[in-house]
């Protein structure tokens, strides 16, 4: 599984759809359900959300009739949208819009009322939401048609460059009017916070047919891709101000096999160099890893989700104390470590979509 023809071998995606079936709550049609300690139990906070919108992407993107996993696709956004309305949760509604452009089930006005929010409201909320909350609501707003939120598409696209450290290129957490949690770690951000604004800088760019966004897309791709580990490691924590690695581990297997790689395809779509090589680092880890062991289970379509540190809270509570204060540990010498032998929905989600992506040209509706 070192690249991407052997994760989008039949048999694995047929595989990977059962298990998203198995991830479906049978009443709301919402994939709230995951693998934790190897068992399924359900979802917890907004992951139902999150999981259930990128699901839905990946299944789009595929080619793979949402009705075949679970109900109709309004239905289902439908329903989305209210559980970010009952949860108090807009920083989905990014995600909630990406499935639906693509899935072309619902006007998008119609569903940020039934979120509770409108253009103006989502404007005003943009400083409260995490980056990789920013990034996911450009990729979203990129993906709808109506012309109505276009201004609020720009909004966004100014609220996520003024993330970026022009100095490190590398996006900090959160902006100084996010809520105390977020804003209290801003400088130390997260993968994700990185690697989802490079995805949607690549489809602005390619949307707004603009070489600025592209090329600032292509430089923080880089400055990514030159943090990554001797075994194609993509590490959790960055330091914005000086844009080191800040703190390593957990590595997460969904950013070896499919965000990063995604991410970084998009970059290529928009004009940007290839990749491959880092793309193709990334995904060895699956199997050439810290344990020495295969995080994939090609027999379930299960591939298992981290390596973390094997620690006590107390040291885990000073040691991300640490990292507020800015003092990097991404250099210490190797901790020790354990499995983390579980398995999210959108995992399934954003591995359908980033095999789908390489497999082909985009089908209608997806920007790539």
């Amino acid at each position: 599984m070192s690249d991407a023809t052997t994760l989008e071998e039949a048999d694995q995606r047929d595989l990977y759809v059962a298990r998203l079936r198995d991830c479906v709550d049978r009443q709301s049609g919402l994939f709230t359900r995951q693998l934790r300690h190897r068992r399924w139990a359900p979802t917890l906070g907004t992951e139902a959300i999150t999981s259930s919108a990128i699901c839905l992407i990946g299944l789009s993107r595929a080619a793979i009739p949402i009705s075949d996993v679970t109900g109709a696709p309004a239905v289902i956004c439908r329903r989305i949208a209210a559980r970010i309305r009952t949860q108090g949760y807009p920083g989905g509604l990014g995600l909630l819009l990406w499935a639906n452009g693509a899935l072309d089930c619902v006007a998008s006005a119609a569903l940020l009322e039934e979120a509770g929010l409108d253009a103006m409201a989502l404007e005003r909320v943009l400083p409260t939401l995490t980056t990789m909350e920013v990034a996911w609501l450009v990729s979203g707003l990129l993906h709808s048609t109506e012309p109505g939120l276009r201004a609020t598409c720009a909004a966004a696209l100014h609220e996520l460059e003024a993330r970026l450290n022009p100095g490190t290129l590398t996006f900090r957490h959160a902006s100084i009017q996010a809520p105390l949690r977020h804003r209290m770690r801003r400088r130390i951000a997260n993968f994700a916070d990185q690697i989802y604004p490079i995805q949607a800088l690549a489809f602005a760019s390619i949307m707004l047919k603009s070489q600025r966004l592209r090329d600032l897309a292509v430089l923080c791709a880089r400055r990514v891709v030159g943090t990554q580990g001797s075994l194609g490691q993509w590490w959790w924590h960055h330091d914005a101000e000086t844009g080191r690695v800040a703190g390593a581990f957990p590595v997460y297997s969904v950013h070896q096999h499919s965000m990063a790689p995604m991410a970084l395809h998009c970059v290529t779509e928009a004009g940007g160099p290839s990749f491959a090589a880092s793309v193709s680092r990334s995904r060895a880890w699956l199997q050439a890893n810290e344990l020495g062991i295969d995080m994939a289970d090609r027999a379930t379509g299960i591939i298992w989700r981290s390596i973390e540190r094997a620690e006590a809270p107390v040291s885990r509570g000073l040691r991300h104390a640490g990292m507020l204060l800015g003092s990097p540990t991404g250099d210490e010498p190797a901790p020790r470590l354990r499995l983390n032998p579980e398995m999210r929905p959108y995992e399934w989600g954003w591995l359908l979509y980033s095999t789908a992506i390489e497999a082909g040209p985009p089908n209608l509706n997806h920007i790539v």
